[in-house]
């Protein structure tokens, strides 16, 4: 492996056919894109975690159709599932990408699922984090909720749903439901939630996947896939994920016992440490992958 070079950062706006993309990448060698989660999130909520990995890679990061420095999409059902799916293919052909890896984190990883299943030939590898494979997360968060949360974040989070929605709405929802997706949820500050933005995607995109399962065609997705899960996430719990991997012909499973649903946030070195070694990469640190569950 050539020895890490110090990465610059470099921002574009990409023209696809109908919104304009924002888009920073950073080092060279192989092209590592990465989905954020959301909707109603942008890169800088995941993007400063992972910059140590772009002293290796070519780190490539993007705000989805509708958030952060990215245009509104027009057009009809603009902000439907499969256009932020196409959008990876844009993407990708923009920066002249003829293969990649491909990270997604929590809905971020339901649009990368989505991608490997339509395009498996451009993909060198697959990285899910905390990712939900179907609808059933929604249960999961739900049942939860009474045991994490005290009656006054109960009852705050429940006038809030009552709201308009608005960016403070479901900022300061985020915040609440820090204890479901967070080991120490003090870690919630560091999601720099300042970028969130309520719009039209946020809705629209979770209309497009009511009922979604993709468990029945993780068999279809070939190329090797890390799933990485967080011991204490409450929404895509370490079952699901032992689930997904065990399903993924070539899965391989990560608990990461300190984390929540942000392993990159709470576990920093360990997360890159994995990613890397996944990636083919030498690391120093050794062991850190899970075992497929018999």
């Amino acid at each position: 492996m050539p020895p890490p070079v110090a990465a610059t950062a470099n921002a574009r706006n990409l023209l696809l056919v109908d919104v304009d993309l924002h888009c920073t990448e950073e080092g060279q060698g192989l092209p590592l894109l990465v989905h954020h989660g959301g909707p109603g999130l942008d890169h800088t909520v995941i993007a400063p975690h992972l910059g140590p990995l772009a002293q290796h890679l070519c780190l490539i990061c993007y705000d989805h159709r509708g958030s952060g420095r990215s245009a509104r999409p027009h057009g009809q059902d603009p902000y439907h599932i499969d256009r932020f799916v196409a959008d990876i293919e844009g993407v990708a052909i923009g920066l002249g990408l003829e293969r990649f890896a491909l990270l997604g984190h929590s809905f971020g990883g339901i649009v990368a699922l989505r991608f490997a299943l339509a395009h498996p030939d451009v993909l060198s590898h697959l990285i899910l984090v905390c990712s939900p494979t179907s609808h059933h997360f929604i249960d999961e968060v739900e049942s939860a909720l009474p045991d994490c949360l005290d009656a006054e974040a109960l009852s705050e989070l429940s006038a809030l749903q009552e709201s308009e929605p608005s960016d403070y709405v479901m900022r300061r929802s985020l915040e609440l439901l820090a204890p479901i997706y967070f080991r120490d949820p003090g870690h919630v500050s560091e999601l720099g939630l300042d970028s969130v933005q309520f719009g039209p995607q946020t809705q629209a995109v979770w209309d497009s996947l009511e009922g979604f399962d993709l468990r029945p065609r993780l068999g279809e997705i070939k190329v090797p896939t890390l799933v990485i899960a967080g011991g204490h996430d409450r929404s895509v719990t370490p079952e699901q994920a032992r689930e997904a991997a065990d399903a993924l012909p070539q899965g391989k499973l990560l608990v990461m016992e300190g984390s929540g649903h942000y392993p990159f946030v709470e576990e920093p070195e360990p997360f890159l440490s994995a990613v890397l070694e996944f990636l083919g990469f030498k690391v120093k640190k050794r062991g850190l992958f899970g075992r497929r569950s018999s």
